[in-house]
């Protein structure tokens, strides 16, 4: 039997929308259930989704909820308790301030200092932001309402930058603090200088993007078969001239990363955002507005890639 690797990459809200819609079309495309990866691994917007899947919620009910389409009697029960538990939501999201302000743990040039090849750039930059003042805890909330204490039977690894280190902290991992989901979940979507640092066990976290945008190559050395990334912030085809610095620089690192894991044996398969996904994701990736269309873009280029020989000659092992 493969052994399946599932990794879903940052994007803010728009990224929320991106994997839901990438991961309806594989159901829909090749008929394989996201929740029956071997290991999910999640950063930021992906951790999110991650957590869904191992919760339960299918593929077709995530979508559904990016859409604000009536979900499944099975996901509406499932998230009722969730939803309770976060209450009615805000006006929007809030906006990033980058006043004049202590830095959150200027502590990391010096340990940057000390171990350079250990720590990223945005991680330092990270450290040298204002923290950021929008709260978590609604979204803790609805997780913990979804999981209590418990960390998820199967595999779920959630990526997280512990915030004075600048090192990269992967909850569910073995050897990782321990962590409630809800913990992990909101540290790892906790943009620098947008959300307050999350405390987990004495030490804050902040986004895992800081570290990687997807944290692919963590998988590297387990052994998997195939690896399906969700890369929202990337971008593939031409060339835009209106495309995103940060789609640039995220394309570059995930081809380092997925080469990594590649070396010991992986198969990688990578979504990757097209031309027609970047349009109708525009330029604001926390942007509420569009989800339900970045979610229904990103399922049709997602199934119109399915029809290549190629691709579903690497997704044959989907089937077992």
């Amino acid at each position: 039997m493969a052994r399946i690797g599932l990794v879903l990459g940052a994007g803010g809200m728009a990224g929320i929308a991106y994997h839901a819609g990438v991961l309806a079309g594989l159901a829909e495309g090749v008929g394989w259930d996201p929740r029956e990866a071997d290991l999910i691994v999640g950063t930021s917007a992906g951790s999110l989704i991650a957590a869904g899947l191992r919760a339960g919620l299918s593929a077709a009910d995530i979508a559904a909820r990016a859409e604000g389409s009536p979900l499944s009697p099975e996901g509406a029960a499932l998230l009722e308790a969730s939803d309770a538990a976060v209450g009615p939501s805000r006006d929007g999201p809030p906006t990033m301030s980058l006043r004049l302000r202590t830095p959150a743990a200027p502590g990391v040039l010096l340990a940057a200092g000390l171990a350079p090849w250990r720590i990223r750039p945005a991680a330092v930059i990270a450290g040298l932001l204002p923290p950021g003042s929008a709260p978590t805890e609604a979204l803790e909330a609805g997780l913990d309402a979804l999981y209590d204490d418990r960390w998820p039977a199967r595999p779920m690894w959630v990526c997280a930058v512990h915030l004075d280190s600048g090192r990269l902290t992967v909850f569910g991992r073995d050897g990782a603090p321990r962590a409630r989901v809800g913990e992990a979940v909101a540290a790892s979507c906790a943009i620098p200088g947008y959300f307050a640092p999350v405390p987990v066990n004495g030490a804050r976290y902040v986004d895992g993007g800081a570290h990687s945008l997807t944290n692919l190559s963590e998988v590297a050395r387990l052994g998997l078969d195939l690896v399906i990334v969700s890369a929202p912030m990337s971008r593939t085809g031409r060339r835009r001239p209106t495309s995103l610095v940060v789609r640039e620089l995220a394309r570059l690192e995930l081809g380092v990363e997925a080469r990594r894991v590649r070396r010991r044996g992986a198969a990688v398969l990578a979504f990757q955002p097209t031309a027609a996904d970047q349009a109708t994701a525009g330029l604001n990736f926390m942007n509420p507005a569009r989800q339900a269309a970045i979610a229904r873009q990103a399922r049709a280029s997602t199934l119109r890639r399915l029809e290549r020989a190629d691709v579903r000659e690497r997704l044959a092992m989907l089937r077992g």
